[in-house]
């Protein structure tokens, strides 16, 4: 094969742009701090950085849910707290007036202490989270008690709220009206209509109902609150070592898109050393291979 002064132009020519195109790609990587800027960079590392990507995404969207959640257990954690406490003293009120001793003056002090703690659950059962009632099971726009006067009428339901916190972990994060307030003791009253029988009771000066009976059911709504209240707890437990764990996670999948996509900048920034080096090593060759031809001296 006849080699001519074109042929060797042009193979110089190609060299040139193929080390200028390496220069480059490696100013490129170490301008965008990425060593995959491409699909056809890396194929290999371009799928492991979209998977990682992804998972990064889906993890911290159930970090956001965890975080929400901790946030509407903690109110309920709040509520029912307070609820044991305003019952205790409830239940010390009931012993104090179920001595028949007291003048109607006691018992009628006692009745209205009754009805304040009353009112005062009453309005803790309505405790809202994020503009949502967390007592009214699903029907989270709606206040989960309404009193007559006489009795309280529930206007929730007894479904549970579930939310994903993690890769196949659910969580029902609610507790219901029903099963805080309601179904309390063989009669199946609500804690609502129990304080308001109590007081009446106490005006009454019955004072074998207020020992006995009435007694004994605050003991059971104390009882079934505490229950719930152990439900709360362990549902906190659980957020929070989710939250752990999914904090480990996301650390370990941004490590592995760290590593498929990040460039090594020290041996990046030497590498744009030995291409540049090359280059102009691949100017100067050029310079000497393509010889004055014989067109050079014609004319």
């Amino acid at each position: 094969m006849r080699i001519t002064n074109r042929m060797i132009s042009d193979n110089s020519l190609n060299d040139l742009q193929r080390i200028l195109g390496e220069v480059m790609a490696v100013q490129e990587q170490l301008s965008s701090g990425k060593r995959v800027n491409r699909p056809s960079d890396d194929p290999f590392a371009t799928h492991r950085a979209i998977s990682s990507r992804g998972a990064v995404m889906v993890l911290e969207q159930f970090a956001r849910n965890v975080s929400e959640i901790k946030g509407w257990v903690s109110t309920t954690d709040y509520a029912l707290s307070n609820v044991i406490e305003a019952l205790r003293e409830v239940r010390t009120l009931a012993v104090q007036a179920a001595n028949g001793y007291l003048t109607g003056t006691d018992r009628e002090n006692i009745a209205l202490r009754i009805d304040e703690f009353r009112d005062t659950i009453m309005q803790l059962s309505r405790q809202e989270y994020s503009g949502r009632y967390v007592f009214s099971g699903t029907r989270t726009g709606e206040e989960p008690f309404e009193w007559t006067g006489t009795d309280a009428v529930y206007h929730g339901n007894s479904e549970r709220i579930k939310v994903n916190i993690g890769p196949g972990a659910e969580l029902a994060v609610n507790v219901t009206g029903e099963e805080a307030f309601m179904n309390i003791g063989a009669s199946g009253t609500n804690v609502f209509k129990l304080l308001y029988d109590l007081a009446q009771a106490v005006r009454a000066g019955d004072h074998q109902a207020v020992g006995g009976a009435l007694l004994g059911a605050i003991d059971d709504a104390m009882d079934k609150v505490v229950e719930r209240l152990g439900v709360v707890g362990s549902a906190t437990n659980r957020l929070e070592r989710m939250e752990s764990l999914l904090s480990q996670l996301v650390e370990r999948e941004r490590t592995l898109l760290s590593e498929a996509e990040d460039v090594d900048i020290a041996e990046a920034a030497m590498n744009l050393n030995l291409k540049e080096s090359a280059y102009q090593a691949s100017l100067a060759a050029c310079a000497r291979v393509i010889l004055p031809s014989l067109l050079d001296y014609l004319g």
